[in-house]
């Protein structure tokens, strides 16, 4: 019954799953094979993250996505180890950060992080939310990789912002959307 109930947690999770037993097993003269395998896509495309992005993160392979034009400039490599030793040191700020419930000293993990990663290159800074910049997104970062102010990588950091009631409280994460090719980009908030 235990192995019944695990299996069906497996398949629901989405999980492939390989199950053997250390011989064959012989009922009324039968006899059943040692090994069975049971192998499950999810498809489940469901996601709780209140990121203000307004955009599907990408899955976080490591790897930088190679931008769609000529001249435009790679997310820089060490970002994720930058900004990771960062929020290890800040979880305090992380676990503070939604501006909804704790106003403007929620901006403390974002502001910081900026600053650290613009230490490094002063191409880091904040995804604009609207035409004119004046409204910044609140858990993610952009690197501008063009000449303007368009033409950025933009980097979710924030996983769970503002979680709800029952939800998991907020992470650090780095997801890198797509390139974007005409959002706006501001090194000041």
């Amino acid at each position: 019954m235990r192995v019944l109930i695990l299996v069906a947690a497996a398949l629901v999770a989405g999980c492939d799953i390989t199950l053997t037993t250390p011989s064959p097993v012989v009922t009324a003269g039968t006899t059943t094979p040692g090994n069975i395998t049971i192998s499950n896509t999810n498809t489940n495309t469901a996601s709780t993250d209140r990121s203000d992005t307004e955009a599907a993160p990408s899955p976080s392979s490591g790897t930088t996505p190679s931008p769609p034009t000529a001249g435009v400039l790679p997310l820089p490599s060490y970002g994720e180890g930058v900004a990771r030793e960062y929020a290890a040191a800040h979880a305090d700020q992380i676990a503070h950060s939604c501006q909804l419930t704790d106003g403007e000293a929620a901006w403390h993990f974002l502001d910081g992080l900026i600053g650290v990663l613009s230490q490094r290159d002063a191409r880091w800074g904040y995804l604009c939310k609207d035409a004119n910049c004046i409204t910044k997104a609140r858990d993610v970062v952009a690197y501008r990789a063009s000449t303007g102010d368009t033409g950025i990588h933009i980097v979710d950091v924030l996983g769970n912002h503002c979680p709800g009631p029952g939800d998991s409280p907020t992470q650090f994460r780095w997801g890198v959307l797509p390139f974007e090719t005409t959002r706006r980009w501001s090194a000041t908030r």
